[in-house]
């Protein structure tokens, strides 16, 4: 009886142990991926995962002068984050920071930089040489009422992170009570 407890206690410890690793996501890659120059327009940052990512994973995109850009929408896919824009970056060096869940809940992050470096169409060319004072005037505050609502933004999806349950941790008492169990369940069997 001493062997079969035994037994399910190693391979319920193998499981707990095999299961957490394969429920960690690691980073496979991105598109664009880390020092490239971009020369054509550019209307998504995708990442790759190795596994599952849950709700609550973000990507945080800003140009090297540490203004942010406003992603259209996240979609994260079965093993992709990908944030969207609604017109092409432009010509300027970006960091990628990003922030994801594995599915046990624990969190990964990292960053990465690229350049767009795109040809400008004829018609932007023309519209850049003339320049309107009051253009630049209005745009700028959108911009940093946009950053700001980023900004306002992260700490909630940071929040939903922290409520997913650990699998992990779930095993780990399961695996507990099981021991002391099955040691009760021994002691009164010799008495």
């Amino acid at each position: 009886m001493k062997h079969i407890f035994a037994a399910a206690v190693i391979v319920l410890l193998v499981m707990s142990l095999s299961n957490s690793a394969f429920a960690h996501s690691h980073f496979g890659g991105s598109n664009p991926t880390d020092g490239s120059v971009i020369t054509e327009p550019l209307n998504e940052i995708v990442l790759d995962f190795d596994g599952k990512i849950e709700q609550g994973s973000f990507i945080d995109v800003t140009t090297t002068s540490g203004q942010g850009i406003e992603l259209q929408e996240i979609i994260i896919g079965e093993g992709t984050l990908t944030g969207t824009v609604a017109e092409p970056l432009p010509n300027d060096e970006y960091q990628v920071n990003w922030s994801i869940i594995s599915t046990d809940g624990h969190p990964l992050e990292g960053n990465f930089s690229f350049t767009v470096n795109a040809p400008i169409p004829e018609s932007l060319e023309k519209v850049t040489e003339e320049p309107s004072g009051t253009t630049n005037a209005v745009e700028e505050p959108t911009a940093s009422a946009e950053q700001s609502t980023e900004i306002q933004e992260s700490p909630s999806t940071d929040e939903e992170g922290k409520e997913s349950p650990s699998t992990t941790v779930i095993l780990i008492l399961l695996l507990v009570i099981l021991v002391a169990g099955g040691f009760f369940f021994l002691t009164r069997r010799k008495k």
